[in-house]
């Protein structure tokens, strides 16, 4: 039987060894002491495994995620059906496993798994030979790097170690930056700290709408928390990305539900923003020198700060070209080469679109080595 690698223990590289277990021979390589441990973080602990409401617009390339975006419910529905998972789709499209547990999805994974699995095994090099690959002295005939980002792991540097590994195979990769977060801001939030607040969150560059959600705002000090602005932070850094120069700012409108001649007939006054809001939002407001009443509830004004890396950081945008990379994730000049899931240049909103997608990778790459060895 063929001998494959798979450099990365998370659930891009579990998924394609599931698959392949039974028609080669697999070796899967992880640095910690188990494997989908990250798996465990998703959705607060349920496992956010996908979103049935994906868009193109919802990741970053455009160009290659046209060839995937709509192929990746389906792929997903198929495979956890075939598994047997019974899945739970909540009003907002986020599909769980039925037990809305991250812990009983990673030991449900785990117990059909029949491959050699080596814990605690960094490996930070590889070894090219003409056809086939050494690690750690020993030969394989396929190789899988799936070794995940670095967010949510305060222990590793942005690159997670990776760069010597990416390194000894001539991958190169794009710059990295946080994203689904924390959105932080220049201004003082310490009036608002800890609050939560129903809003559409709008962002804008040079004063162009770029993208707006509704959803609850959690006020932290110095930023805006909350489901809403882990959304609103991908299309931020991407659009940073893109123009560094440009000016950023993000509005809330804290009145969703009222229109403007509705709030002009409550709000006359500065005075009469305890009808309406908590003692914590009228103490802030209060504050505000802009004594137009209406721009303050409908469009209140924050100025976001790029590239920062708080504690809540869910995902990285940047990773491994994607130009370098085929539709069925291997490397377009070493087809024996697959690179999947976060380690790669793609990267989707909060909801269950980045999980999706490594998922749905890990799949679709390990049909391609099945029809490779089938020949």
């Amino acid at each position: 039987m063929k001998k494959v690698a798979i450099i990365g223990g998370g659930v891009s590289g579990v998924t394609f060894a599931l698959n392949i277990q039974d028609y080669a021979h697999v070796t899967i390589f992880e640095r910690e002491h188990s494997l989908l441990l990250k798996l465990l973080k998703t959705g607060n602990g349920k496992a956010n495994i996908y979103n049935r409401n994906i868009e193109l617009s919802a990741y970053n390339d455009h160009s290659f995620m046209n060839e995937h975006y709509n192929l990746i419910e389906v792929t997903l529905d198929e495979y956890f059906k075939r598994r047997g998972l019974l899945t739970y789709t909540d009003e907002e499209g986020r599909v769980y496993p039925y037990s809305r547990s991250a812990k009983g999805l990673k030991d449900f994974l785990l117990k059909d798994l029949k491959v050699e699995v080596k814990t605690a095994t960094n490996v930070t090099n590889v070894t090219k030979e003409k056809n086939g690959y050494i690690i750690n002295g020993e030969y394989y005939d396929y190789l899988v790097l799936a070794t995940g980002s670095s967010a949510g792991l305060y222990k590793y540097p942005l690159d997670n170690n990776n760069d010597p590994l990416l390194n000894s195979l001539k991958l190169t990769r794009s710059a990295l930056v946080p994203v689904i977060k924390t959105i932080k801001v220049k201004e003082n939030l310490k009036l608002l700290h800890n609050n939560r607040s129903e809003v559409v969150m709008s962002l804008w560059m040079d004063g162009t709408l770029l993208f707006k959600e509704k959803g609850e705002v959690l006020f932290k000090e110095d930023g805006l928390s909350g489901i809403v602005s882990f959304v609103v932070s991908s299309y931020f850094e991407w659009a940073y990305k893109e123009h560094p120069k440009a000016n950023y700012k993000i509005t809330l409108d804290l009145i969703p539900l009222l229109g403007t001649l509705e709030i002009k007939e409550i709000l006359k006054t500065k005075e009469d923003y305890d009808k309406v809001f908590a003692p914590f939002m009228v103490s802030y407001l209060k504050t505000l020198k802009d004594d137009n009443i209406l721009n303050n509830v409908k469009a209140l004004s924050f100025t976001p700060v790029a590239l920062n890396n708080p504690e809540n950081t869910q995902a990285l945008s940047g990773g491994v070209l994607i130009e370098a990379i085929t539709n069925d994730f291997n490397l377009k000049n070493d087809p024996n080469l697959f690179v999947l899931g976060e380690v790669l240049n793609i990267d989707g909103i909060c909801g269950g679109y980045n999980l999706g997608f490594a998922i749905y990778s890990g799949i679709r790459s390990s049909k391609a080595l099945l029809y490779k060895l089938s020949k």
